[in-house]
């Protein structure tokens, strides 16, 4: 009689194998970022705590919800120093809107706000870099066109920043909502949500090994905030899909910069109210 003891659990190893689905997160390009990265002079981050703060917005198909956005911004508690928006050949009125916006706030950011307009539809990574490398500030908060900003995010943000001076980015989480009634109702201060100076979570460079799912790195993207030295440091957002660790561009981004630097979220913290049921095919998806 033939002994099996040993085969059956050799067979279910290979049978889970063949049936587990791969990580959502790709590992080798991880490395391969990672060795790049260390084949060149590390990037380093400012020695001086930062001073200014540019919000870049990437605007395509919300026409119907950028004055709310610029209504978050315009009720910031520490105003942002520049405000870039980057819109991205959008069918609707979007630049007209914008253009107007801008008109009847000549003051805001000290009149440093602009609009960039791209000559053909380039994407939300694209787009994202375009806006970054206008900006002067020291970090970059992204704003999605049709979130609301919480008004103490950006004076929060300073706060956190210089709090923890090796991190090169922060994340936090955010309110979902649906409709304008929602949107009217909802406090927009994030101490409504989560008691002030509430510890954030550190992910540090060597943790960037055990990701395999989007979310082990979890952060909404709108009300994140970076160095801008960073995103120079790792080239930014990147728009080929193939070339990305996940295929989308912010946690690709989020993920790459946590490969080099120490990256922190406040989980329990919400700095945006975000929008649901408006996401569009294309362009600010990409």
């Amino acid at each position: 009689m033939v002994r099996l003891r040993g085969l059956v659990p050799a067979v279910l190893v290979e049978l889970a194998r063949r049936l587990a689905k791969p990580p959502e997160v790709s590992q080798r390009r991880l490395e391969r970022f990672a060795r790049a990265m260390n084949r060149r002079p590390r990037p380093s981050l400012p020695h001086e705590a930062p001073r200014s703060l540019a919000v870049i917005v990437p605007c395509f198909g919300h026409a119907e919800f950028l004055a709310d956005m610029f209504e978050s911004l315009l009720a910031q508690t520490r105003p942002p120093d520049e405000v870039i928006l980057v819109e991205d050949r959008s069918p609707d009125a979007t630049a007209d809107i914008v253009e107007a916006l801008i008109a009847g706030h000549p003051e805001f950011a000290g009149g440093r706000v602009k609009l960039i307009r791209n000559d053909t539809n380039m994407g939300q990574a694209a787009s994202l870099n375009r806006g970054i490398s206008a900006a002067s500030t020291d970090l970059i908060m992204i704003l999605n066109d049709d979130d609301y900003l919480m008004h103490d995010a950006i004076e929060s943000m300073f706060v956190r920043f210089h709090q923890h001076r090796d991190v090169a980015l922060i994340g936090t989480h955010a309110i979902y909502f649906t409709g304008a009634e929602e949107l009217a109702a909802a406090a927009k201060v994030s101490t409504a949500y989560a008691a002030p100076g509430l510890p954030l979570t550190i992910q540090r460079p060597e943790d960037v090994r055990r990701y395999r799912k989007y979310n082990d790195l979890n952060m909404a993207h709108s009300g994140s905030c970076f160095y801008k030295a960073a995103w120079e440091g790792v080239g930014g957002y990147l728009a080929d899909k193939a070339e990305r660790v996940v295929p989308f561009s912010d946690r690709d981004f989020q993920m790459r910069v946590n490969t080099v630097w120490p990256v922190a979220v406040a989980y329990e913290t919400p700095f945006t109210l975000w929008r649901l049921g408006s996401s569009v095919d294309a362009g600010i998806n990409s």
